[in-house]
């Protein structure tokens, strides 16, 4: 799938792509991620890691996210994150957390079962009990998460996820 980011440096829009990405392709710690995805990918159950690359540099990963239907029904997104060039005040590119998370909405609808369908859930799961806070709070914010009970589980689902695609999963000109 085509989406749209945003070079900071340059404030243009970069015509970038969403695709499967093979446990091969998969990033992981030793590359500067967080998330080891190529493991988590072999590991878990019913999972599709995807990345998302720009036209231009096809090589070079500018997000990983693995989705997961549990039991084969309820749609899950395992893992996200954006490259660590695109983290904090020297970021390359905006946008690519909202397009992956966007995209695993999407995906919760074409995959989900039954009372399934447009049901996103994840956790977010932080070694500080702060950061983990913060991080939540961006979710709510700036991607209409809500959190489920006292839990770190966060769903997005209905207007809320409609919205999300709308405004990341716009098709470029």
């Amino acid at each position: 799938m085509k989406v749209k980011i945003i070079k900071v440096i340059t404030a243009e829009e970069v015509v970038a792509l969403i695709k499967k990405g093979t446990v091969a392709e998969m990033p992981s710690i030793q590359q500067g991620w967080r998330f080891n995805f190529d493991k988590e990918l072999k590991k878990l159950k019913n999972a599709t890691g995807y990345l998302l690359v720009t036209e231009e540099s096809p090589d070079i990963i500018e997000g990983c996210m693995i989705f997961q239907l549990i039991d084969k029904k309820a749609p899950y997104m395992a893992f996200v994150e954006v490259a660590p060039h695109n983290k904090k005040d020297n970021r390359k590119y905006e946008r690519v957390a909202g397009c992956l998370i966007a995209y695993a909405y999407q995906l919760s609808i074409t995959q989900g079962w039954e009372h399934f369908k447009g049901y996103l859930q994840f956790d977010v799961l932080e070694q500080n009990k702060e950061d983990e806070t913060k991080l939540m709070s961006i979710y709510s914010s700036k991607y209409h998460a809500k959190r489920v009970g006292q839990t770190t589980t966060m769903v997005i689902v209905d207007e809320d996820g409609e919205e999300l695609v709308a405004e990341y999963l716009q098709a470029p000109k």
